[in-house]
Order: structure tokens, then sequence, then C-alpha cells
């Protein structure tokens, strides 16, 4: 515990970096950092809607590259089968959620991602094909 602010900073320089690189991309929308909350970077979010690409096929091509991605929120809680017979289920009833988790991706974020390696990702991301 002793280095977590010398972790968190690192994972900052990086965030700040992919925002930087991504930020003012049409299609491509970042969550915005909150006034008085402090961020422990633990994820780096991005919502694919109305990019070039929808998610999967940015999934696919950071896969190709051996870059590791997630979908984030993917598949919703409520779509599991033990949840089926709750009045909660099925992602019909939770459109906005069900949208999101069908376009939103995790980007790599841990201490040491250099900013090269921010750059090489968001290069993938933004090539055309």
């Amino acid at each position: 515990l002793r280095h977590i602010h010398g972790e968190i900073e690192k994972r900052k320089a990086a965030v700040e970096h992919y925002r930087a690189r991504l930020g003012s991309v049409a299609g491509i929308k970042l969550c915005q950092p909150q006034q008085d909350v402090a961020s422990n970077y633990a994820y780096f979010p991005v919502v694919f809607d109305g990019f070039r690409q929808d998610r999967d096929a940015v999934f696919e091509k950071l896969k190709r590259e051996n870059i590791t991605a997630r979908k984030y929120f993917y598949p919703l809680t409520n779509s599991f089968p033990c949840y089926r017979e709750l009045p909660t289920a099925g992602t019909e009833k939770t459109p906005v959620a069900a949208r999101i988790a069908a376009r939103v991706l995790t980007l790599p974020l841990y201490a040491d991602l250099t900013i090269e390696d921010v750059d090489r990702i968001c290069d993938v991301i933004l090539r055309e094909e």
C-alpha cells in the first residue's frame, strides 16, 4: 500500500493521454470526471456510439493486435438464466443498460501502461480499415 499513490498517478497519466487522443473523436464517448470525486483510475470505459465501427468491430481489431479490451457490463446481469423468474429479468426491461452494454469497452489500464502503449491502442482504434 505504500506505493498506492504512485501507482494511481501512473494510471492517471495513461487516462489523461487516452482522453487527449480519444476525447474529441466523433462517435466515441468518455466518462467525464466528476467534481469533488477522487478517481482511482481503475478502469477506462469507452462508449462507441456513432463511431465508424461498432464496439464488437473495435474489440476484434484490438484483439488481432494482441490488445486485450473487455466488453464491460456484458452480458447484463438481468439476462442471466438464474434471474429469469424475477420481474426485472430481461434486457427489454432495462433498455438504457442494454444499449450501453452493447457499446462499451474498457481499454487496457494499469500502472505500467506506457504512453507509447496508449498511443498504440489509440492508433489501432482510430485506424481506418
